[in-house]
């Protein structure tokens, strides 16, 4: 089992460049501002913290010179890499400006830590692993992701004081990832059961991993967020689709529905219970915003009609409600997407923060 989430964050950037886009809109509800890239580079965004302060990657449009980045005070830093690495990616960052990610090394993939004062930090791997990835961090800087080796892929939880743990996987699963954990220390993520089947999980250290389940008549299913109330917001994928979930203990699971076709997922939510990420609608894949109170809209209704920039994924939504979203850029929302825009920028792939109004 491959890591779902850093390899269908880039599938989604690509596979969507030949959708077309919507033309009707209400008047915009947030700016956008395209965040740049590296030297030569597509930009893929991850998250965003309380600051503003946002992480991701960005390399060349083929995929190589990739590097983790920071945006800070309206300049991309990057990262580097671990020593001997010729690639790094950010996938998440806390309130205290601590990034964590994954690089190369001379002999495998590493999960990292980075500040501002430290830099990058090896975090390692389980005992008799090779490889590591790092998904997600809270302002105490526990980590979570997954650690792989001979035997396969386990979820880890990591601190500065115990190192990296085991989070076991579900009654007779043999694989595991944690994705997300809140500031209390619950953890999210999928993990196989008996039967070999994905279930999304909830981990907490007094009662171990509990399994979330699946919306009706759904196979599989893949927790990605939880907030600081407990919420849990992901993916559940049965014969003929895959739609946006979110769990309560309360109330269990809720299919959040689509735009309009067979897929959505949701990617990440604040306290306040605003949720974003993808789904495909009747013109391609596009970012979606959803709350209680207004349901799942599409995000390029959302934005500037002049903005020429069609938005397929929100990846990433603060406390304050700015959004991280990938997108392209056209120029004529109308039509097909123009992937090759390298005249408006160093490659097709654009990050964007959305400031609400």
């Amino acid at each position: 089992m491959k890591s779902t989430l850093l390899a269908r964050f880039t599938a989604w950037s690509f596979a969507t460049v030949l959708a077309s886009a919507p033309m009707a809109r209400a008047q915009s509800s947030y700016t956008l501002i395209d965040i740049g890239a590296l030297t030569g580079g597509n930009t893929i965004v991850k998250k965003i913290n309380l600051n503003g302060e946002v992480v991701g990657n960005s390399g060349k449009i083929y995929g190589v010179h990739t590097r983790a980045f920071i945006r800070r005070a309206s300049s991309l830093i990057n990262l580097g890499t671990l020593p001997g690495g010729d690639y790094s990616s950010a996938s998440d960052i806390n309130h205290n400006t601590t990034v964590v990610g994954d690089s190369n090394t001379s002999t495998g993939i590493r999960a990292f830590q980075w500040t501002p004062t430290g830099g990058m930090q090896d975090l390692g791997t389980l005992p008799g692993d090779k490889d590591s990835r790092a998904f997600g961090i809270n302002d105490s800087g526990q980590v979570v992701g997954y650690s792989s080796g001979p035997h396969g892929i386990t979820a880890f939880l990591w601190s500065s004081s115990t190192g990296m743990t085991s989070l076991g996987t579900l009654p007779g699963g043999r694989n595991s990832e944690a994705f997300d954990l809140n500031n209390p220390g619950s953890v999210v993520g999928v993990s196989t059961n008996s039967s070999g089947e994905k279930h999304a999980f909830l981990w907490a250290s007094s009662s171990g991993m509990q399994d979330l389940g699946v919306l009706g008549g759904d196979t599989m299913s893949e927790a990605h967020r939880i907030n600081n109330q407990g919420s849990v917001i992901g993916s559940s994928t049965g014969p003929n689709r895959t739609h946006a979930f979110l769990w309560t203990a309360g109330t269990g699971m809720q299919d959040l529905g689509t735009l309009g076709g067979g897929f959505s997922d949701a990617l990440d939510q604040n306290n306040k219970g605003e949720v974003v990420g993808t789904s495909t609608a009747g013109n391609g894949a596009r970012a979606f915003h959803w709350s209680s109170s207004t349901g799942m809209q599409d995000l390029n209704s959302l934005i500037p009609a002049n903005s020429g920039v069609v938005l397929t994924t929100a990846i990433g939504i603060n406390n304050n409600g700015r959004i991280v979203a990938i997108g392209v850029k056209t120029t004529d929302r109308s039509g097909p997407v123009d992937s090759d825009d390298t005249h408006l920028h160093a490659g097709p792939t654009h990050g964007f923060i959305l400031l609400p109004q």
